[in-house]
């Protein structure tokens, strides 16, 4: 059974409090925006592209790194939340090789969960917006209760039927905190650098939510 409903208010301050008062638990994100950020100056580089197939590869590499890094470090946060939660300090090297061995399980989730809300969304919004707020809890699931990829996406399923709203407000709430984020870009010389810190931050702060909600709220807890 799960606690009906949460405050979202109170989910989005507890979480972002966990990551000031923590703040070595931006680490993993910081390193995974970083690959991003790089993959993405060097699929424009014109320098590279003079590689010819050899660019190709290289993009292509880079590209499967920055992805498997990024499912690692999706797989921490839960985690690390934990042990916030249980008045433990978060130990980032035991939280990323608890995640390497689930690797396989975190890449099936993020790749099906990634495709259903896509067909989701060009099929009609609506479903796609369906299947985010059924599958928002899947990492936490799959790394909290030891499940694989289908059970946690069905245990994320579960948790959120009558959580549907207030998921919904929290994905909104952090989207819109990530696009006005974006907008400082515009701004020359320092406008990308306080676009990246704040979309570094928003990005911690979504897995930190997501995971702090279905710890707090999932009973029997997931502790």
């Amino acid at each position: 059974m799960s606690a009906k409903g949460f405050d979202v208010g109170e989910a989005l301050t507890s979480s972002f409090n966990i990551l000031i008062k923590n703040p070595k638990i931006l680490i993993p994100q910081l390193i995974s925006s970083l690959i991003f950020t790089i993959v993405s100056g060097l699929s424009i580089t014109p320098l590279l592209s003079g590689l010819g197939g050899w660019f190709l590869l290289i993009l292509l590499t880079l590209l499967l790194t920055g992805f498997i890094v990024y499912t690692i470090v999706s797989g921490m946060y839960p985690l690390l939340v934990k042990e916030v939660i249980n008045g433990v300090s978060p130990d980032l090297a035991a939280a990323a090789n608890t995640a390497f061995k689930k690797v396989i399980s975190l890449i099936a989730a993020s790749i099906l969960v990634s495709i259903i809300v896509a067909i989701g969304l060009v099929v009609f919004i609506v479903p796609g917006l369906i299947f985010l707020i059924w599958f928002f809890y899947t990492i936490p699931a799959l790394m909290l209760e030891d499940k694989g990829a289908l059970e946690a996406m069905t245990a994320s399923r579960y948790f959120v039927r009558d959580k549907k709203l207030n998921t919904l407000a929290v994905i909104i709430l952090l989207g819109l905190a990530a696009i006005i984020g974006s907008f400082f870009s515009i701004i020359p010389f320092i406008g990308p650098i306080i676009s990246f810190i704040i979309g570094l931050v928003v990005a911690a702060w979504a897995s930190i939510a997501q995971s702090y909600i279905y710890i707090k709220y999932a009973k029997p807890p997931t502790l």
